[in-house]
């Protein structure tokens, strides 16, 4: 068109502009914004908030506020992209402090800038700046408004108040698709992967057609409960509508099977895919990686290298944790250091905690404390987390409580911390300072996530919840783990096994770390079907050692396949082993 004489109006450049913002091309945009300068059309106010949303979208903070700051009049739709291109940009306090000024000169936010200021609250959990928004948008009567209702329940639900998010979704008499995936998808934020699969139900009975998004939240669902009949299904019907071909969707199936155990699923799905994208290799190897099947991760990324695929930061992560599960610390090094000078990829802070893992794994705890602590990252939580983990094992207790007293200063409302850190003292007999420990949680106010376990038997979940289970039943599946451990033909490792089953459930209502309720749901498994039946279970929190041991005798005087998908990885277990090998 320029080659051809002909001059551009408000309405070509705001069109072109567009263009740059959609491929994130600073540059040209810069170019175009001077051209419009030059043309003399710059006095279009929509052109100047094209041109402001175009900056926020490359990230240039500086350019887009000069030229809102520079305008004659700042209506909504400016004050509304700016916070919008905050939060898309991940900058929610500054999308907040923006919103404060709009509303201090006096502008009234409209259906867009309400959507995005709750999205900031949602990303920084301000759950009363969420309701006090709440309450705005009730007295500006945008309550019916699809995009705002779906912003609220989402505010609510990553600011853990499912019932606010479920209050908010019933208000709309006539629920439609948006408003239907935000409740759906809230529910998978939530860990209640079961609630969101019969909310997904509801949808279909409801006469609605799924969208890619609202597949793409169900496959979530299933991963989070390990409901591999329920993957299966929707996996069917995502092929029946076309969706298949999608890569976001390929990537979903693949993520669904790994974490429900299927690893050969994934695998089929990775090769049925017509395009196979950085983040598709990156899936398949993480889902070898879940797997403890180290060498095809390894085996993968050299297939996807003869691609011609670069690999990505989340690649590196997979490689070096399969290092530190084999102990190659030679390996991990090599992966380590070739991610800059081979790939262009910038280590990370997740990086930099999978070698402190590499190195404590391999006992070498002096150089890992050393590491961490000339880390050029202020997020070393997990990275001292992992070394006081290691410190029980090789008991290190001294070493062990600098750990504590780090992790302490980063968030003392962690848990896991206290109970690692009582462990390692308990095994010294160093009561004193347990109790010690003791008393700093409680002070500290923290409050315990309890172990919880999910098996599907037949078109059933059951949830097991660490000192939420039924007195009776429990009799039933304590009797029915009992009798497994008892099948051994060695009499004196029955009679260990049994004393530590006893032990364990006795006090599974106390432990913060595991609550052994994996233990309750693999009795009803064996209670609940035929011989040789695989059982699936799915943990909210690491499987204990103890667990673990005895869930290796099982399988074994069953002849069972057990699988345990907890946070760590998947546990599967056969013939007496586990794949992690501990």
């Amino acid at each position: 068109m320029q080659h051809e004489g002909m001059c551009p109006d408000g309405v070509t450049y705001a069109t072109v502009v567009k263009a740059c913002s959609s491929i994130s091309d600073v540059e040209r945009g810069m170019l175009i914004h001077h051209s419009i300068i030059e043309s003399g059309v710059e006095g279009d106010a929509h052109i100047f908030n094209v041109l402001i949303h175009m900056y926020m979208t490359c990230g240039n903070f500086e350019d887009a506020n000069t030229i809102f700051e520079n305008l004659v009049r700042r209506d909504v739709v400016a004050w509304s992209t700016m916070i919008s291109g905050y939060v898309n940009q991940g900058h929610c306090s500054k999308a907040l402090k923006t919103f404060e000024k709009m509303q201090g000169e006096g502008l009234k936010p409209n259906n867009v800038t309400y959507p995005s200021i709750l999205n900031a609250c949602a990303n920084s959990g301000l759950l009363d700046e969420g309701k006090l928004v709440h309450f705005h948008v009730v007295e500006c009567d945008y309550a019916t408004d699809i995009y705002i209702g779906s912003a609220l329940i989402d505010m609510y639900a990553k600011c853990g108040t499912l019932e606010d998010a479920l209050a908010v979704f019933e208000h709309f008499t006539v629920p439609n698709e948006i408003t239907w995936n935000s409740m759906i998808a809230a529910y998978v934020h939530a860990d209640q992967g079961e609630e969101a699969l019969d909310l997904f139900q509801r949808f279909l009975f409801s006469g609605f057609k799924p969208d890619r998004v609202v597949y793409l939240s169900a496959l979530k669902a299933c991963s989070n409960i390990v409901a591999l009949d329920w993957g299966r299904l929707l996996h069917n019907q995502i092929i029946r509508c076309g969706f298949v071909a999608e890569l976001s969707v390929g990537n979903a199936l693949i993520d669904m099977y790994s974490r429900c155990g299927s690893l050969a699923d994934a695998c089929s799905v990775f090769e049925e895919m017509p395009n196979q994208g950085i983040i598709t290799w990156s899936t398949l190897i993480a889902a070898y990686a879940h797997h403890n099947d180290h060498p095809s991760v390894f085996e993968c990324f050299e297939k996807m290298r003869k691609t011609g695929i670069k690999p990505n930061s989340i690649i590196f992560v997979s490689l070096l944790s399969a290092c530190s599960q084999k102990g190659l610390i030679d390996k991990g090094y090599d992966y380590f250091f070739s991610m800059k000078a081979d790939y262009g990829v910038k280590a990370t802070a997740e990086h930099y905690n999978c070698i402190v893992d590499l190195l404590s794994r391999g006992g070498h705890m002096d150089e890992a404390e050393h590491l961490l602590a000339s880390m050029p990252f202020k997020d070393k939580f997990l990275g001292w987390k992992s070394l006081l983990s290691h410190c029980k094992l090789y008991n290190q207790v001294k070493q062990a409580r600098r750990c504590f007293d780090q992790l302490f200063a980063i968030d003392p409302k962690d848990a896991s911390i206290y109970a690692l850190m009582m462990g390692i003292y308990s095994n010294a007999n160093m009561w004193k300072e347990v109790y010690e420990i003791r008393d700093l949680r409680n002070q500290a106010g923290v409050h315990r996530k309890f172990g919880k376990a999910i098996i599907q038997i037949g078109n059933t979940f059951h949830s097991f919840v660490a000192g939420n289970v039924n007195e009776k039943q429990s009799e039933m599946i304590y009797d029915r783990l009992k009798a497994a451990c008892t099948r051994s033909v060695d009499e004196t490792l029955s009679e260990k096994l049994v004393n530590l089953l006893t032990s364990v459930l006795k006090i599974y209502k106390d432990d913060v770390l595991c609550g052994h309720s994996e233990l309750l749901a693999i009795g009803l498994g064996l209670l609940s079907t035929q011989e040789r039946t695989t059982l699936r279970i799915s943990k909210n929190l690491r499987m204990c050692g103890e667990c673990h041991a005895i869930t290796k005798f099982i399988c074994k005087f069953e002849k069972r396949e057990i699988m345990v998908m907890d946070t760590f990885c998947v546990h599967h277990f056969k013939n007496g082993l586990c794949c992690c090998n501990e």
